[in-house]
């Protein structure tokens, strides 16, 4: 048997219960070994349910401990910097729940660190791993739809869908936005990810307008990539009903697909149109087509649309995302998928310009310079105008 890697969890919130717990518990060549909370009862009761583990209420305490190489980060978003410059003078890889940090200058300061310690840093952009988005990753780069132009995607969910003990989304200083920075970065990373492009410039309209915390409930971005793509992204925390599509249009055909759940709008979740013909398309792609009709010689009547219901692996994501870095650190071949610090600061970026752009009502470029000032829209002030139709 390989070696199994030691796993400290550092914070025993929502999260981790329902996801990074249950990946290490799953992987061949993780143990957890360690769990930190600054509430003892909480860590204790986590690690009694994956049979124990050492229990912390200090994080330096637990980068002590040698049998610890992997820190899962899970905790509010304005402590990540601190704690990861912690973990790497420790010399412990670290996993860090999304977003990397609040601000651009500190997110990339993270993955620059890392680089200067040689450890691992991952960002913890799970989605990456759903079937349905390695399968659009698999089709953009086999050509089905082309050169890729435009782009649009939506995600939508109510504010208190998702409630923790310390609600910390609520608050700006700890978690850096509710929506821009919580739902929507998973966007940023996955669009940059599956079009293999960084973004060049922003305008953004950053709203409060509904919800009774004074965060962002209400946001529209519009960026432009270095390809020449252009693209929208939506998001929101009012609509009862979770909403959630992207479509990618390009010169050869069009994408569309959904993360976290369909509807009667979007109730596939891949549907690609193409011009390539079926006998040219990546074998695991035609495997998974289900045909919309026959022709008369009871053969697949080929019209340039594909179905596609891969098996469904949300949850399995954290398991997919922790064995890859735990490979990656074993063998010191990087994991193709998982996101890097880098790409981490990347998606930071963007959410620092967009706040950029909603303050000077203007379109912002990128890239940030390392040390840009950041602050956060008047989300009060600005919602009050909209509500009250005023400019």
């Amino acid at each position: 048997m390989s070696r199994q890697l030691g796993v400290g969890l550092y914070g025993a919130g929502n999260i981790v219960h329902d996801g990074h717990a249950p990946a290490v518990a799953a992987g061949a060549s993780t143990r957890l070994a360690a769990v930190c909370d600054i509430d003892e009862a909480r860590a204790r009761t986590l690690a009694d349910a994956y049979g124990g583990a050492n229990i912390y209420t200090s994080l330096d305490k637990m980068l002590a401990d040698p049998s610890v190489d992997i820190v899962i980060m899970a905790t509010p978003n304005n402590l990540h910097r601190r704690d990861f410059e912690a973990c790497a003078r420790a010399g412990k890889h670290v996993l860090c729940e999304k977003p990397l940090a609040v601000t651009y200058p500190d997110a990339i300061a993270m993955a620059r660190i890392a680089e200067e310690h040689k450890i691992v840093l991952k960002t913890g952009f799970n989605q990456r791993y759903l079937n349905q988005i390695r399968m659009a990753k698999l089709a953009i780069e086999a050509g089905l739809i082309g050169e890729v132009f435009s782009f649009r995607t939506v995600f939508s969910a109510k504010w208190d869908n998702w409630v923790d003990g310390s609600n910390f989304r609520w608050d700006l200083e700890r978690s850096g936005g509710a929506t821009t920075n919580d739902n929507l970065i998973h966007r940023f990373d996955m669009l940059r990810y599956l079009l293999d492009d960084d973004y060049a410039e922003v305008v953004a309209d950053v709203s409060h307008c509904v919800i009774p915390p004074v965060v962002d409930d209400n946001v529209h971005l519009m960026v432009r990539t270095n390809k020449g793509a252009r693209g929208s992204f939506i998001a929101d925390r009012y609509s009862p009903v979770l909403g959630d599509a992207t479509e990618l249009y390009g010169t050869k055909g069009s994408l569309s697909f959904w993360t976290n759940a369909g509807s009667p709008f979007f109730d596939v979740p891949l549907a690609i149109n193409t011009t390539v013909p079926m006998n040219e398309l990546p074998e695991p792609i035609r495997k998974a087509v289900y045909p919309t009709a026959r022709s008369k010689q009871n053969r697949h009547a080929w019209d340039g649309w594909l179905s596609i219901w891969p098996p469904r692996n949300e949850w399995d994501t954290y398991a997919e995302q922790l064995a890859g870095m735990a490979e990656e650190i074993l063998s010191g071949t990087r994991d193709g998928i998982g996101a890097t610090g880098f790409d981490g600061a990347r998606a930071t970026e963007l959410v620092h310009a967009a706040y950029s752009s909603q303050i000077a009502r203007a379109w912002v470029s990128l890239p940030l310079a390392d040390n840009a000032p950041f602050a956060f829209p008047d989300f009060e002030g600005h919602g009050s105008d909209a509500k009250a139709g005023r400019s």
